[in-house]
């Protein structure tokens, strides 16, 4: 398997056929047949599924495909790491994440980033955590900062940080002391009015699960896209809200409600860091993403 092989293999399979292929690799349509065939041979199989229209892989054509595109990452990541060391480490990182993490994260780690890689831009791609992980599988994005819960499997994950999920109450609700702060039975709160975000939403999707695992039957009165929306609501007890660490964090100094842990043990989730399956990280990315988990260790 040389890089041409791959570049015109990857782009039959791109294009889901020959002669569209051949056009945008400016090579004959038979050239590219007879090469398509040679490559087979040496194989040992059958890449293309030619009696399909569009074009299709054969089970070893897909183990072929997966293959080549992680050879081809590798090989461009050693020539962008390889161009770092040579041109003082500069390029460009795009990073997708929401602007709450944004905000909760980039202050803390960017600093200490820019005095390590100072010709480094990060861009930043603000949107959902389920158009986050869509970016980075599309290739629009380099990195992705997201909850690691219910994500893609074909993307590859590194753990940044634990974070809890927090009841907000605007009044006192029965609880129990713990190690950090006052928990709750999360069942004594069933039939209570609850702010909660929109059921696309991946902390709504969380929440929902607990609920029914407890058998709890919340009265939804609003709903939200927004974290800061609903702790708000619950601040001015309109009814109770569910909300990560990060937005406790950010929101306590504008209004103080009462915070609770849901459970002894708490309700938490993993934050972190997702990439292509076939991409190899930079060392600039690989410092980046020790920055970010550092910010709460």
């Amino acid at each position: 398997m040389d890089s041409k092989q791959i570049q015109y293999i990857l782009k039959v399979a791109e294009c889901q056929n020959i002669t569209r292929a051949a056009e945008q690799l400016y090579v004959s349509q038979p050239a590219l047949s007879h090469f398509i065939s040679k490559a087979e041979e040496e194989l040992g199989a059958k890449i293309f599924n030619r009696g399909t229209t569009p074009l299709t892989l054969t089970q070893a054509g897909e183990h072929y495909v997966k293959t080549a595109r992680m050879m081809m990452a590798l090989e461009e990541n050693l020539r962008q790491e390889i161009d770092d060391l040579n041109n003082s480490r500069d390029g460009e990182i795009r990073l997708g994440l929401s602007d709450m993490r944004a905000t909760s994260l980039l202050p803390f780690a960017l600093p200490e980033f820019r005095r390590l890689y100072p010709n480094v831009t990060i861009k930043t791609v603000e949107s959902g955590s389920r158009t986050v992980e869509d970016n980075v599988r599309n290739g629009l994005v380099d990195l992705g900062i997201i909850p690691l819960y219910d994500y893609g499997q074909d993307l590859c994950a590194k753990v940044l940080y634990d974070e809890e999920l927090l009841l907000v109450s605007s009044e006192d609700l029965p609880c129990e002391r713990g190690n950090v702060r006052p928990w709750v039975d999360i069942e004594e709160v069933t039939g209570r009015d609850f702010a909660l975000l929109t059921g696309d939403n991946r902390l709504r999707r969380a929440v929902d699960a607990v609920f029914l695992e407890h058998g709890v039957k919340p009265r939804t009165v609003m709903e939200s896209r927004n974290n800061m929306t609903v702790y708000m609501l619950a601040t001015s007890g309109m009814a109770l809200a569910i909300v990560p660490e990060t937005v406790v964090r950010m929101m306590n100094p504008v209004r103080i409600p009462r915070i609770y842990s849901i459970g002894k043990s708490g309700f938490h989730w993993n934050i972190g860091a997702i990439r292509r399956e076939d991409a190899v990280l930079s060392g600039a990315q690989e410092q980046l993403i020790r920055l970010l988990r550092n910010r709460y260790l």
